[in-house]
């Protein structure tokens, strides 16, 4: 119940182009001065940067049990994708949002947001032309009903049986500590910057 090959195909650059994008911030990071967040407020950030990464991760965990195998052959609305339409785009934006503020830099906080932004709305609007296409009626009918982003909570609902098979679990757990690992490299090289092992090029706001 893996993603088809289509759709692996078809998100494997946006994929790529963010793992870029992140591995230029841990470089940044480990390689600049960041003196916008000091003392309690980095501490701080750096905190509320942890939480929403991990927050994003286990809701990408559990958002991927339902959409996993099933993605554009069928149209998902139960779990998250009851309450808004692109659950997974809306996390990996929390969890980009919060490795931006792991950096503690609001420069490479805007750019790795605004990358993953630019990225996701496209994917978005791709996504609904090809429901649209599949499924034709129920898609639209889907598409007027339920907000793109923003959750509405009061349509939230989970089924009582639900088939997952192991592959997906585990392709799930892979995404998940995808995010994990950015977090601990992100925390790893400012923690070193700060602690003098890496000489700073320049100054980032």
């Amino acid at each position: 119940m893996q993603p088809d090959p289509v759709n692996n195909s078809r998100s494997t650059p946006r994929v790529r182009l963010m793992a870029m994008a992140v591995v230029a911030c841990i470089v940044l990071v480990a390689f600049t001065e960041r003196p916008t967040f000091t003392g309690f407020a980095s501490g701080l950030v750096g905190f509320l940067g942890f939480v929403l990464v991990a927050l994003a991760a286990l809701g990408r965990f559990w958002t991927s049990l339902f959409i996993a195998g099933r993605k554009d052959a069928t149209l998902v609305q139960a779990g998250p994708y009851a309450a808004c339409r692109h659950p997974l785009y809306l996390l990996s934006l929390v969890g980009t949002f919060g490795l931006g503020l792991v950096t503690r830099s609001v420069v490479l906080l805007l750019a790795l947001t605004g990358i993953a932004a630019l990225l996701h709305v496209g994917a978005m609007r791709a996504e609904d032309a090809l429901l649209e296409s599949t499924h034709g009626a129920a898609a639209r009918r889907y598409r007027e009903q339920v907000p793109a982003l923003i959750p509405d909570r009061s349509r939230y609902s989970v089924p009582e049986l639900l088939e997952i098979q192991p592959r997906v679990v585990w392709k799930a757990v892979l995404d998940a500590g995808s995010l994990l690992l950015a977090l601990a490299l992100l925390q790893a090289a400012h923690g070193l910057q700060h602690a003098g092992a890496f000489a700073p090029w320049w100054r980032l706001p």
